[in-house]
């Protein structure tokens, strides 16, 4: 059965204003400093439309409220559970090509503290809170993932439609008798999954 994932363009953008008098005595640059803040807040919000973007209000719909995933049993969270998001993407005929697991800072440092093997040094999480492995797979984490929640799944199956590139658009009059200057980024994207039963979701973590 063949369908059509259908894309149209949500915008995010991010605004702030400063001084003529700062660009003047800034060093380095405020201006660069400013521009390069507003994109790092336009990626966040990025982030936080392929992972859970509500699809409604001018949201993307994300890989969490997107129907037809697959779900693991969050209670208890152990590794048969981590092996469990594997074998449940692999039971629908999924070989990721681009695997791997996300997750809170929360339940990533609660990963690290348990074990594959009781009395063992095997944690289930190896590495670091931000950037580690764990049974084979990549593991990152993101405060735009829900609490209590770990997805997994082949990240190769997440279309992102970009329409343009992020745009930084500098507006020297916003406040012209006060000197104020204004500075805006704007980026216009969606996001699809090519086969939602190549995911799968853990929520209530405990």
């Amino acid at each position: 059965t063949f369908v059509q994932v259908a894309l149209s363009p949500k915008n995010v953008g991010a605004y702030t204003e400063i001084s003529r008098q700062l660009l003047l005595q800034s060093s380095p640059g405020a201006e660069g400093i400013v521009t390069g803040d507003l994109a790092q807040v336009v990626a966040l919000a990025a982030d936080l439309a392929v992972l859970n973007g509500s699809g409604a209000s001018g949201q993307p719909t994300g890989i969490i409220n997107t129907a037809g995933i697959g779900s693991v049993t969050g209670t208890t969270l152990g590794y048969p559970g981590i092996l469990e998001f594997q074998t449940d993407v692999a039971g629908s005929n999924v070989q990721p090509a681009a695997g791997g697991y996300v997750t809170t800072p929360t339940v990533a440092a609660l990963m690290m503290q348990r074990v594959k093997f009781a009395s063992t040094a095997s944690p289930l999480w190896e590495g670091n809170v931000w950037d580690g492995s764990m049974s084979g797979f990549p593991a990152m984490s993101s405060n735009q993932v829900p609490s209590a929640n770990m997805l997994f799944g082949d990240w190769s199956e997440v279309i992102v439609g970009e329409w343009g590139v992020l745009e930084i658009e500098v507006n020297p009059y916003a406040n012209f008798q006060a000197g104020i200057i204004g500075i805006r980024s704007i980026y216009s994207l969606d996001v699809g999954v090519k086969r939602p039963f190549a995911f799968s979701l853990a929520t209530t973590i405990t």
